[in-house]
């Protein structure tokens, strides 16, 4: 019996160190290898022996789980879609990015089998999160670099190629500042993990955590000048006094007064006051970059060359979808854009174009069900935990629905993974208490 206990706790430790893996994600690894993908291995070993030991008596109750169904039979349609992909190979990296994900939506669901294996996962979390927001800081008022980043002069070193962002700059803070990058190797990936970490601060009961991670996720944000996801953190913010907190006057206040300073500020455009006149000729410029009237290293015009070319052959495909890794087929057939870009750089069309209409609607119904579900939990539920995930994990979801549009690609962004797998995890615990 002690032999049980100690393989258990063994097997819970890697475990956590397989979910803290895909959290830290590109950030140790060479080239294409990630310490994840070695943590997958020793995890793969690890239950094929336990299964041998259960003479291969597979348990696979957490696949009944509410959406994860869902999840297998998108997988599924990616799979049968090899056989019309335009590049096998890319169908293929495309398939394993996926299965990486979803190993790890299932690792953290069959982990939290009762709410204290739950917790252990988020204080893990928490910690990885704070170190990660203390780096953007630094990276953002600072020389300091981490390693891997597309910015980093070493990153060579690890096998990554850095490019040159040096002409994108924050248009709200000026050029002597450089975008944070994070665990994430790029900051539109670092912008979308801190509005899915914000929500965690907004519902915390603690004055001062709330207060730092407020503060310090916004300027993040900003500093990475991602416009997708600034509007997710004013989204977070409307969502959580009007359903949270339930303050609509006072949501209505601060936007009141908010669009008063606006004005304010736009009167003072040509004052003779220089601190005056930069201030206010700064927030017209973050009004126009966000009404896409300024665009920063021309991003919008190439995201646009990029969707248009993949919704042409998606109409082409009579909504079937090009398959796996079809977009960047389509698109290196084409050529790439800006001379670079070939990922299509919005989740949603890629699903669209790739997935078909299929994946799409299938996706749409899940995300909408789950947020819905997080909902009704959060008003419902008597246990503070559950109640405290519920209302978070709301947030979170609801604003990486526009949030996801500013990156390459989230299907192997691991923290949209675990966002969905403790979300899962959250809505079946709750059925079980309530």
């Amino acid at each position: 019996m002690l032999l049980n206990k100690s393989s258990r706790l063994a097997k819970d430790k890697i475990f956590l160190a397989f979910i803290i893996s895909g959290f830290l994600g590109v950030s140790i690894s060479f080239g294409s290898l990630y310490l994840f993908h070695i943590i997958l291995s020793i995890l793969a070993i690890l239950l094929f022996y336990s299964l041998k030991e259960n003479d291969f008596n597979l348990k696979i109750g957490f696949l009944n789980k509410t959406y994860v169904p869902n999840f297998v039979i998108i997988f599924a349609w990616y799979i049968v879609s090899l056989f019309w992909t335009p590049n096998l190979e890319l169908g293929l990296k495309y398939i394993f990015y996926i299965f990486c994900g979803l190993i790890l939506l299932l690792s953290i669901i069959s982990f939290s089998r009762n709410l204290k294996n739950l917790d252990k996962i988020f204080h893990l979390l928490s910690i990885f999160v704070l170190i990660e927001i203390v780096i953007a800081l630094l990276e953002s008022f600072t020389s300091f670099r981490m390693p891997i980043s597309s910015y980093s002069s070493i990153a060579i070193f690890f096998g990554k190629e850095p490019i040159n962002y040096s002409a994108i700059n924050s248009l709200i803070l000026g050029s002597n500042f450089t975008p944070p990058t994070g665990f994430r190797w790029n900051t539109n990936d670092l912008a979308i993990c801190m509005i899915i970490a914000l929500p965690f601060f907004l519902c915390n009961k603690h004055t001062l955590i709330k207060i730092f991670g407020i503060s310090a996720i916004t300027t993040i944000v900003v500093m990475t000048a991602s416009r997708a996801v600034f509007l997710s953190l004013i989204l977070v913010f409307s969502l959580y006094l009007i359903f949270i907190k339930k303050k609509l006057g006072t949501l209505s206040l601060i936007w009141l007064v908010g669009l008063t300073l606006v004005w304010g500020m736009n009167e003072y455009r040509d004052s003779a006051n220089p601190r005056m006149n930069e201030l206010a000729n700064s927030v017209d410029a973050l009004g126009l970059y966000l009404k896409g009237e300024i665009d920063i290293g021309g991003s919008l015009e190439w995201r646009r060359e990029l969707v248009d070319n993949g919704l042409n052959a998606f109409y082409n495909s009579f909504g079937l979808g090009l398959g796996a890794g079809g977009s960047v087929a389509n698109q290196e057939a084409i050529g790439a854009v800006a001379g670079r870009f070939t990922s299509m750089h919005n989740f949603w069309v890629e699903l669209l174009v790739e997935g078909g209409l299929f994946v799409a609607i299938n996706f749409i119904f899940l995300l909408i069900g789950m947020i819905y579900k997080l909902f009704i939990i959060s008003r419902n539920s008597i246990n503070k935990r559950i109640k405290f995930y519920s209302e978070s994990l709301f947030l979170s979801v609801s604003a990486f629905i526009p949030a996801a549009i500013s990156a390459s690609s989230t299907i192997y962004f691991f923290p949209m993974w675990i966002m969905f797998g403790i979300a899962i995890s959250v809505i079946s615990l709750s059925k079980k208490r309530i």
